[in-house]
């Protein structure tokens, strides 16, 4: 990767800078200004007209909806038909909804689910058999509700998705492994402006790319992606032959190695802001213009998901706008 730069090439003009934000459970957030226009992404000159052949989804729990939102803009407007998909946790969801060509119906689904859900903890169950937390239900039903046999069949015919899931140390049992990987993102968000770390790999997380087409059923899918989610005992410990597998993200949370030395241009989907974006030919970085409403695991706030999605829209129609004004410029 060629060294992060302090300016956005399409527009030439610099990066803006924001401070960051915590969201706490709740999904609240602080007011922060709006990045500028030419702020939102970064791209080569060359990158910027050209069609891209392969996409990233970065992870985010609920942020992700801000790729959905993103997405169901550009992808009419430039034509995007990728050849190559990688995705990791929630990103990956998203990926596989949206070119399953089923994306509104579990969209919906999920939303419904929110609308009556009023706690994200179930204190009650605590003497039941049954989970202290709603998330890997919800997630599961949302998941199936867009991809049934006919879906996953597009999905077979489609573009080649490779989801990230973290292989944990050896060394660590499942659950040192989970806190393990959670202290590892939070030095990653903290203490570090690059979009590429990753502190899950030094300590021993192992990535794991596996292709959608493996899977048979929807509900295998479904058990892939809740794997590249997996963040006990938020969702459900996920087990493939043997191994405990752990939320991608743990290893990485934009997933660019899945796509190897793939040719083509590279659109990267973020789920949230970064002080400067890489400069590194043939990929476009593309990041939310301000604060995502929504908080990854706050499966009670409706509004905050919609308005994430909204946001992504908005931003589309400006990465389009801004793809439109660097061509009509070259060609004049």
């Amino acid at each position: 990767m060629t060294s992060m730069r302090s300016k956005t090439m399409l527009c030439e003009r610099p990066v803006y800078r924001p401070g960051r934000d915590r969201r706490g459970w709740s999904g609240g957030c602080r007011v922060r200004k709006e990045l500028p226009h030419e702020a939102v992404l970064a791209a080569s000159p060359q990158a910027s007209l050209t069609p891209y052949e392969n996409v990233v989804f970065a992870g985010g729990g609920n942020r992700c909806f801000w790729q959905a939102g993103f997405w169901s803009v550009a992808a009419d407007e430039l034509e995007l038909r990728p050849r190559r998909v990688t995705a990791v946790s929630a990103g990956s969801a998203i990926a596989c909804t949206l070119f399953s060509g089923n994306f509104n119906a579990g969209f919906a689904r999920f939303k419904e689910a929110l609308a009556v859900n009023d706690s994200n903890f179930r204190l009650g169950n605590l003497l039941r058999d049954r989970p202290l937390f709603p998330h890997g239900d919800m997630y599961r039903a949302a998941i199936l509700a867009s991809i049934d046999e006919q879906a996953l069949s597009r999905l077979h015919r489609g573009p080649e998705i490779s989801v990230l899931v973290a292989c944990p140390p050896n060394w660590a049992p499942p659950g040192i492994a989970v806190l393990l990987g959670l202290i590892a993102g939070e030095i990653d968000e903290w203490g570090t402006a690059s979009v590429h770390s990753s502190a899950g790999g030094r300590v021993g997380f192992r990535p794991m790319f596996i292709p959608v087409r493996e899977c048979a059923t929807p509900a295998a899918l479904a058990d892939l992606i809740i794997a590249s989610s997996c963040v006990p005992p938020l969702t459900p410990q996920a087990v493939r032959d043997g191994i405990y597998l752990l939320d991608g993200g743990f290893v990485s949370n934009v997933p660019i190695d899945g796509l190897g030395e793939a040719p083509g241009q590279t659109l990267v989907l973020l789920t949230r802001q970064f002080a400067e974006l890489p400069m590194v030919p043939g990929r476009v970085y593309v990041q939310p213009s301000q604060a995502i409403p929504a908080n990854a695991w706050d499966y009670t706030d409706v509004a905050a998901v919609q308005s994430t999605f909204d946001l992504g829209r908005r931003d589309g129609e400006r990465f389009c706008a801004a793809i439109a004004g660097r061509r009509e410029r070259t060609t004049a």
